[in-house]
């Protein structure tokens, strides 16, 4: 339970660190679910992650799918370890798995009295014809399927 609370006080202190730039005026919309592994196995969603710009290598190949990583956070708020450990679908596994451990190494850590691990899932999901609401649901529908 501890391990849980100090994460989801990493999780709120980089969002206030974190990007926020606006993508709900631009075409094709993107959008980008997070979630987080707790210690008895459940996925949480990150409720209040900033609309990150979606990259741009994913949408020069209009790339979507979701990552499973593992990485540790230093006692100094430095991301270290960081394991890709499944792919879908695998026609996009170079671009995902580069911006997955791109956002992974932006994000701001806070120090921390022990070193965390942590597996989390990203979900990137892009269409050029729906709207922001549409492409919203759409990509958390698609989190609460297998990523393999």
């Amino acid at each position: 339970m501890k391990i849980l609370c100090v994460f989801l006080l990493l999780i709120t202190s980089q969002f206030v660190h974190g990007q926020t730039t606006s993508i709900s005026d631009q075409r094709p919309l993107a959008d980008i679910q997070v979630q987080f592994l707790d210690q008895q196995g459940r996925w949480h969603r990150l409720q209040k992650i900033p609309n990150h710009r979606y990259p741009q290598e994913l949408l020069n190949v209009e790339g979507k799918g979701c990552v499973i990583s593992h990485f540790d956070i230093s006692t100094s708020g430095q991301v270290k370890n960081i394991k890709i450990a499944n792919i879908d679908p695998t026609r996009f596994s170079k671009q995902l798995q580069k911006v997955t451990r791109q956002l992974i190494r932006d994000w701001r850590w806070p120090e921390q009295e022990q070193q965390t691990k942590l597996t989390m899932r990203f979900d990137y999901c892009y269409e050029s014809d729906k709207t922001r609401d549409e492409i919203t649901q759409h990509c958390i529908t698609q989190s609460e399927q297998e990523c393999d």
